[in-house]
């Protein structure tokens, strides 16, 4: 990872203190499950076969390019989402590190706004990305007002709700736990657990957790038999795990699984905000959620995505992806393709 300086003309590249690269990742510091992490530019540029996205999971990512950005790679904050409640600002069961800007996020959401050729919005909060952290805070105190010639973007404190579990059926017969529901302009909800009962059952899944603004929902583990399936862990973090045999749900961790189901994969959609003056390229720009393993007998549900923001000032010629799709569920192995569990709904 490197930065081009050029003060005179010339051209030299020096190594970015702290920035990390593994293989053809590279990683921007950030505190897990901290504050959201400010990038500022002149041209970013991110080559093909190269992937952008921070160290830990955290309160979003935000760059700022006074110029071009170009990706024919990859910017990412899949598996980014956070485990935080945006209404806390001191450490809490549901926060494990509180914004450094001492502020919860407002009713509104996480608001911030720009001029724009032909905007109509106005705006003229005092309480802009608050709840993200200081550095993201202080950056956005030089946005002008807007007073009917700007774009307001505000994206929702909740996401899209957690589906309910599978519900209950008997050995052989199709089960389907149902998909997190999806928030407009919001991230997306966690999957429900699988469910294996008796025919005449009356236990469920369990239930997946809804999205927050810094996190897609997490998905509930698997359950079987008798058991109820346990919910989701809310805000962000940690998937639920199996009631008497199953794997668990996916989050910040995943939930414990019983042998020989395995443990729910790690990881929720996180929140991207990128704005530029051009915008190009033919990569990948994602905040996905994370899948659901292959279960043997009772699969865990998968989580939600994050949410994306591209702002760019002159001109786009982007013609690649951008991606805030909910974690595909997945099956049992024991029980065969149509004992699913649910996927994370959309951002």
């Amino acid at each position: 990872a490197g930065a081009e300086q050029s003060f005179d003309g010339g051209v030299t590249w020096s190594a970015i203190p702290g920035w990390t690269m593994v293989g053809n990742t590279v990683m921007v510091p950030s505190v897990q499950d901290g504050d959201m992490v400010v990038v500022n530019a002149v041209n970013l540029f991110v080559n093909a076969g190269m992937t952008f996205t921070t160290t830990n999971r955290c309160r979003g990512l935000l760059i700022y390019g006074t110029g071009s950005l170009t990706v024919n790679g990859t910017i990412s904050m899949t598996a980014r989402g956070c485990h935080a409640n945006p209404m806390d600002t001191a450490v809490t069961s549901n926060t494990p590190v509180p914004p450094s800007d001492n502020h919860t996020v407002p009713t509104g959401g996480v608001i911030f706004r720009r001029l724009a050729r032909g905007g109509t919005d106005s705006n003229s909060d005092v309480d802009l990305l608050h709840g993200c952290g200081q550095a993201a805070v202080d950056s956005e105190l030089n946005q002008p007002v807007v007073k009917g010639n700007g774009i307001v973007v505000a994206i929702p404190i909740v996401g899209g709700a957690g589906a309910p579990g599978a519900p209950p059926c008997g050995n052989g017969v199709s089960n389907v736990a149902p998909s997190g529901l999806t928030m407009i302009n919001g991230t997306g909800g966690g999957g429900g657990g699988a469910h294996m009962g008796t025919s005449n059952g009356t236990n469920h899944g369990g239930p997946g957790s809804v999205g927050t603004c810094f996190s897609g929902g997490t998905g509930a583990g698997g359950s079987h038999s008798g058991y109820a399936g346990i919910p989701a862990h809310p805000f962000g973090g940690a998937g639920s795990t199996f009631a008497w045999a199953g794997s668990g749900g996916v989050g910040n961790p995943g939930g414990t699984g019983s042998s020989p189901d395995p443990h729910g994969a790690n990881g929720t959609g996180g929140l991207l905000i990128m704005t530029c003056n051009q915008l190009a390229g033919s990569g990948t720009i994602d905040v996905k959620g994370t899948d659901s393993p292959l279960g043997y007998n009772d699969p865990g549900g998968a989580s939600g995505g994050g949410v994306a923001v591209v702002l760019y000032a002159d001109t786009n010629t982007f013609v690649g992806t951008i991606s805030a799709a909910g974690g595909a569920g997945n099956y049992s192995s024991h029980y065969g393709t149509g004992h699913r569990s649910g996927c994370g709904g959309n951002g």
